[in-house]
């Protein structure tokens, strides 16, 4: 029997890719932020030979910079029909046709999408084959003009939809298009384009922000972005879908805090408190509650996430590792490891867990086997540490 090779993966730039596990961004050298597992982003290139897949990262400045992943960590994702329609209309207005006919012929596969992305499809086709036309013989500029008519029609019937992200780069591309005939009288424009453009970039931006802020847990100011973006355009279903399951898990930090604030309370409701906290924070990474508590029970805090190495460590700790080596594998664990997140409670992973996630992230954090051989040591003693009620 022939060996059985599994498919490469097809990716196309431009198109959406997700992270199967969790890994750092890296802009100009540098480890830039870290992307959740399942995250999702734009591909702009892939480079086989450095094996590095570029995405699309968009900065709190309101910058887009083009970020990088190791390829193997990368994956096509499911296309959006929605997003491809957006997409789609982009491609008419930058006058990439072809492109603008692949994504909107993939928008159409999809029931709930197929009428508007097969009108906006046949309309902008037919808008580009008289141009065309009216380009080889001045005789064929009427029609020209009528297929730019019904382009500019389309526009102002998307705009008062409330799709300025349809609208904009239709409108704009029709312009682009009239442009390429000569002496070709452009129907005029139908939509007051700086509000409808100015309504489209804000939508797109404020997706592309509350999707990276969600994956971050930052759930506080997705929601913000969320609530930012349907005010610009309310049908915008990216949006619309992300928002309900940011506000569950907003809502589950919110009834989490106040299981804190109420069990701190009581005589050695601190432990039980420090669990919601944590669960909260997993949830909601800058509830401000949430996290002011954390602040206020960081003695606690740090007794259930890195007790100190004292005598009383190590005599509960009953292990062979040498003092030095356990305070150096405390030192490496509460400053690398904090790098990029917050530290968790010691109890709250088995040891073979803590393993492989010091294994995976020691990796991308350009830790040693020496250096993540210490911090397990540590793990391993703090764990016994904490399963015993605390070193003090």
């Amino acid at each position: 029997m022939g060996i059985i090779r599994a498919a490469t993966p097809s990716f196309v730039v431009g198109d959406p890719v997700r992270v199967t596990h969790s890994e750092m961004l890296v802009f100009q050298g540098k480890n830039f932020a870290r992307a959740a597992k399942g995250q999702e982003f734009t591909l702009l290139k892939l480079d086989t030979v450095k094996k590095q897949a570029f995405v699309s990262y968009l900065k709190d400045d309101g910058a887009f910079i083009a970020a990088t992943l190791p390829a193997e960590v990368v994956e096509p994702s499911s296309p959006s029909a929605s997003l491809d329609l957006v997409r789609g209309a982009d491609a008419f207005r930058e006058q990439r046709y072809d492109e603008a006919r692949r994504l909107l012929t993939r928008a159409a596969q999809d029931k709930n999408h197929a009428a508007l992305a097969g009108a906006l499809f046949a309309r902008t086709n037919a808008a580009v084959a008289a141009a065309s036309q009216a380009r080889a013989n001045p005789a064929a500029k009427q029609n020209a003009i009528n297929a730019l008519q019904v382009l500019r029609d389309t526009a102002e019937q998307l705009a008062k939809a409330g799709m300025p992200s349809l609208a904009a780069p239709l409108d704009e591309g029709t312009d682009k298009l009239g442009a390429q005939v000569a002496g070709l009288a452009v129907p005029a424009s139908k939509i007051d384009r700086a509000d409808i453009s100015k309504r489209a970039v804000t939508s797109q931006r404020a997706f592309i922000l509350a999707r990276q802020d969600a994956a971050q847990k930052h759930l506080v100011a997705a929601a913000k972005h969320i609530k930012e973006g349907l005010e610009a355009e309310p049908t915008n279903e990216e949006l619309k879908a992300m928002q309900p399951h940011v506000q569950a898990d907003l809502d589950e930090a919110d009834s989490l805090c106040k299981t804190a604030k109420k069990v701190r309370r009581f005589d050695n409701g601190a432990v039980h408190a420090l669990s919601a906290i944590d669960d909260g924070l997993k949830l909601c990474a800058d509830h401000a509650d949430l996290r002011e508590l954390r602040k206020e029970l960081s003695s606690a805090f740090e007794e259930r996430t890195s007790p100190p190495v004292t005598p009383a460590f190590v005599s509960i700790a009953k292990v062979s590792t040498p003092t030095q080596a356990l305070e150096d594998g405390r030192k490496l664990y509460t400053g690398r490891c904090t790098e990029c997140h917050d530290l968790e409670m010691i109890d709250g992973r088995s040891l073979t867990a803590w393993e492989r996630m010091v294994s995976s992230m020691g990796r991308r954090a350009g830790l040693s086997d020496s250096e993540k051989a210490r911090i397990m040591d540590y793990i391993a003693a703090a764990q016994k540490v904490v399963e015993a009620g605390g070193a003090k």
